[in-house]
């Protein structure tokens, strides 16, 4: 079984899977049962299960207690949640080019490289700025 990654970066250089995927990998690494994760983080075992399957998604306030359970950071489980925070939201309302780019991405022929260099570009223009946010105006 492959070790779950430390870091979000780990995930750039690993097969794509999904946010229930790694939980489960990570829960059955630290040898827990669905039960016994649902009672560590206080939720009922079936909830686990569907967050397992893909069927649920964790709220930032379980997905954090999971994280801690499991040893895993939670910025790794976060980059693995499909769906978009509430700021991304608010800036793709208030920005159209977003929405735009992101469509022409989904529809051009590769997208999948796309990203891959559109990952890279954000990467280099980010480094040494973690932690510092500014919205642009």
């Amino acid at each position: 079984m492959d070790p779950v990654p430390t870091s979000a970066d780990g995930f750039a250089n690993r097969a794509m899977g999904t946010l229930g995927g790694h939980i489960r990998r990570a829960r059955q690494d630290k040898r827990l049962t669905v039960r016994g994760l649902a009672r560590h983080i206080g939720v009922a075992a079936p909830f686990v299960a569907d967050i397992e399957a893909d069927r649920r998604r964790p709220s930032p306030g379980v997905l954090a207690r999971i994280a801690q359970v499991l040893d895993v950071p939670f910025a790794v489980l976060q980059d693995l949640d499909p769906r978009l925070p509430p700021e991304v939201k608010e800036w793709m309302a208030d920005e159209p080019r977003v929405g735009r780019l992101l469509r022409r991405l989904r529809e051009a022929a590769d997208p999948n490289s796309l990203l891959e260099k559109l990952e890279g570009v954000v990467e280099r223009e980010t480094r040494g700025r973690t932690g510092c946010r500014a919205k642009a105006t």
